[in-house]
């Protein structure tokens, strides 16, 4: 079992205010934010949805490549993109949806196959569980 610890400081009220994420676990970074950028359609600053968006794109790629099991002749190369939107006061500003946008290399597997387990993979990653409330697309393909 592993634990990660982030940390946020944050300064003022809601819409004024700024605050700065630390990953403090890994030391690998300090990123600023407010609600200003969290709202723009153009972020300056990173926001949650966006370290939710790392999060789960870094996590379903493990998994996925685990799922997968290349063998010593596959050279596998993934690239994912995940996009969550956040919606409007209709929804509490909610997360509403999730995109994920694989792409592999490498594979020796038919296209069904290889959709199929990026599907699954999507629902049986440790993030992916946890925002199983969240409605989550995959648009899977090999890459040639």
């Amino acid at each position: 079992m592993s634990t990660r610890v982030s940390t946020v400081d944050w300064q003022g009220p809601l819409v004024a205010g700024t605050g700065t994420i630390v990953l403090a676990s890994s030391g690998q970074g300090t990123f600023d934010y407010s609600l200003a950028t969290r709202a723009a359609d153009q972020a300056t600053t990173t926001s949650p949805e966006e370290l939710l968006a790392a999060s789960y794109a870094s996590c379903y790629a493990m998994q996925l490549s685990a799922l997968l099991d290349p063998g010593p002749e596959e050279n596998l190369a993934l690239h994912v993109e995940a996009v969550v939107t956040q919606g409007g006061p209709e929804v509490d500003f909610g997360i509403t949806e999730i995109n994920l946008l694989v792409r592999a290399r490498g594979l020796r597997r038919s296209d069904e196959e290889f959709v199929e387990t990026a599907r699954t993979a999507s629902s049986v990653c440790p993030i992916g569980r946890a925002l199983s409330t969240v409605p989550v697309s995959v648009d899977a393909a090999l890459s040639i």
